[in-house]
């Protein structure tokens, strides 16, 4: 057996400074020294679990009662490596309830100043070494931090900090806001000395402190598909690729280069799991998989792919590819680089925001990082950005299409993405192109069953997906769609698809004259329901307006955003039957002419 591979496990009870049971192990003894290496996860505790922790503190300090006497905690199972030559152990399982500890208590060395017991403790033993320094910075800044307790903090450690603070401050107050008879100095002593871990120590190598915290996993802790990514693609990089344990610090650079843009954006754009999704697709088109791969979930995708390498389970789909297919850190990180780079830049049009826009209101919205993987694929290329925008327009149309013909997503369409996604791995920009345009084709090629322009022209109401689309697609055919102002961009792209929205009969299904209804619906049958007497209306107006008639509707309609709406009583000074035929053939021919033109 590699000595890497030869391990033992020691296991003990701990308290954290007092310990009176066999043994008198502590967590905060010797000057030891606690690392989170750099395969963990960020600290990421929030409000639930941080409201557990401190009811569950208080509780064994108060009892249920608020009044009984002070009863041991038990605060689960941390799992420790073996101590090093400068005393300092990794944290495979226990970082969360660790790191929340050191936060309350500088939270309680600020509240109470002059406890002896808590400045006795130091806070200098626990560090992180997860995204390269970032997490070290953060919870530095807390450490040092005299907490002043204002502004909302980016930093999760300080964040959580100040809503520790909040929690001890209710803790300690009784219902109407009073402050407790609270001895600060036997509270520290019975956290010290009642509060109980088992420690588990395992004395292994990297190798297989590796394994144990995978078969932490499949025992319960709460690792998501990102974390164990980290790990197995380490594995990977060092048994299939001959690397040494510096991959780690490769890998560990995906996660900061994640976490960084988002902290730039003030935003979650996107997180290792989203970037390993569209891996995912470029993987199955690049080594010829079986396209029922494109349906796996993210994480059951991975590591079916990784238990085939690995020779843990030879599972169907990926046996008989396997020995072809090569990860690359550098084939992610280009993924992460054209991600970001689109949430950066932009639009150049408000077409281009809006056919992203009906991708997603589409019955395909999953496939809307189709965008990234072109990226991926035609970046070097030049006017690679243009060649962008216009595969995601003409993407967005054959979509809208699909999504009119069909009450629901079908296989044919799911066909052609997976082989359209194999063409723009595999292609060239121009057959990439010449493959959508020829499936959009021509209106010919959508009659039939699910006839297009029937769909267009009928009543639309009967599903909430299909007029949708149609309106939505209506209203922005009347803006100015080819600006290039950006402030027009954003306000035309909000207006359509962030405003809340109804779609307004102008000619009311249920007239306010309740006598003149039943004439109506048998004079206008399936064109009261259709395109011609249909448009988008903010909420709140078409609210307003009810089942008014058309004259005192119109009053209201110039105060819409929409320029659909503010033209129709200048074009329409009446409503009638034949001004919504006539309307109907308008719009019909403007939404072909966008489509197919």
């Amino acid at each position: 057996m590699k000595s890497d591979q030869q391990f033992t496990i020691s296991a003990k009870t701990c308290t954290l400074k007092y310990n009176n049971q066999e043994g008198k192990a502590t967590i905060l003894d010797n000057n030891a020294q606690y690392i989170i290496p750099i395969y963990q996860r960020p600290y990421s505790w929030t409000d639930e679990q941080l409201r557990k922790f401190i009811s569950d503190i208080f509780t064994s300090f108060w009892g249920n009662d608020g009044n009984s006497n002070e009863e041991p905690m038990f605060i689960g199972t941390m799992q420790l490596s073996a101590k090093n030559v400068n005393n300092e152990q990794d944290i495979i399982d226990g970082q969360q309830r660790l790191t929340t500890f050191l936060i309350f208590f500088k939270v309680l060395k600020v509240k109470f100043p002059d406890c002896k017991e808590l400045n006795k403790i130091s806070l200098d033993w626990l560090s992180t070494r997860v995204n390269n320094g970032i997490q070290q910075l953060y919870l530095k800044e807390v450490i040092t931090s005299d907490l002043s307790f204002n502004d909302e903090p980016l930093n999760p450690y300080l964040k959580n900090a100040f809503l520790i603070n909040e929690l001890i401050e209710e803790q300690t107050k009784d219902e109407e806001g009073q402050p407790l008879s609270f001895d600060i100095d036997r509270f520290i002593k019975h956290i010290l000395s009642h509060v109980y871990f088992v420690v588990i120590e395992t004395h292994a190598g990297l190798s297989k402190t590796l394994q144990i915290f995978n078969a932490i996993n499949t025992t319960g802790l709460d690792l998501n598909g990102g974390d164990i990514f980290k790990i197995r693609m380490y594995e990977y990089l060092r048994d299939k690729r001959g690397k040494d344990e510096t991959a780690f610090d490769e890998i560990s650079r995906l996660y900061h280069t994640i976490d960084e843009n988002n902290s730039k954006l003030k935003y979650d754009a996107t997180d290792i799991r989203g970037i390993l999704g569209i891996y995912q697709n470029i993987l199955i088109a690049k080594y010829n998989l079986p396209v029922t791969l494109y349906s796996y979930g993210t994480d059951t995708f991975f590591e079916r792919l990784f238990d085939t390498i690995f020779k843990i389970n030879q599972w169907e789909h990926f046996k008989n590819t396997i020995k072809n297919i090569e990860l690359s850190i550098e084939d992610i990180e280009r993924i992460i680089q054209v991600r970001y780079e689109w949430e950066n830049n932009g639009y150049k049009t408000c077409e281009d925001a809006c056919a992203m826009n009906f991708i997603g209101w589409s019955r395909y919205s999953k496939y809307w990082t189709l965008t990234f993987i072109f990226l991926y694929k035609f970046k070097d290329e030049e006017d690679y950005w243009n060649k962008m925008l216009l595969f995601t327009k003409q993407l967005s149309k054959l979509y809208i299409i699909y999504s009119i013909r069909f009450l629901k997503a079908i296989n044919e369409v799911h066909t052609f993405t997976y082989s359209l996604i194999k063409k723009i791995i595999n292609g060239s920009f121009t057959d990439v192109m010449d493959t959508l345009n020829n499936k959009i084709g021509k209106l010919e090629d959508h009659k039939g069953w699910g006839n297009f322009e029937n769909a267009l022209t009928g009543d639309i109401t009967y599903n909430v997906k299909i007029k949708n689309i149609i309106c939505r697609l209506s209203a922005m055919l009347e803006e100015d769609y080819k600006t290039d102002d950006e402030s027009q961009i954003e306000k035309i792209r909000k207006s359509l698809f962030e405003t809340a929205i109804d779609i307004e009969h102008i000619q009311s299904y249920h007239d306010s004259n309740g006598d003149k209804r039943e004439d109506i619906w048998n004079e206008w049958q399936e064109n009261i329901n259709s395109i011609g007497n249909l448009m988008i209306l903010e909420q709140e107006i078409n609210r307003s307006i009810s089942n008014n008639p058309y004259e005192e509707k119109t009053r209201r309609y110039s105060e819409s955003n929409f320029a659909i709406v503010k033209n129709q009583p200048i074009q329409y000074l009446n409503w009638d039957l034949e001004k919504c035929l006539f309307r109907k053939q308008k719009e019909t021919q403007k939404i072909l002419d966008y489509i197919f033109n």
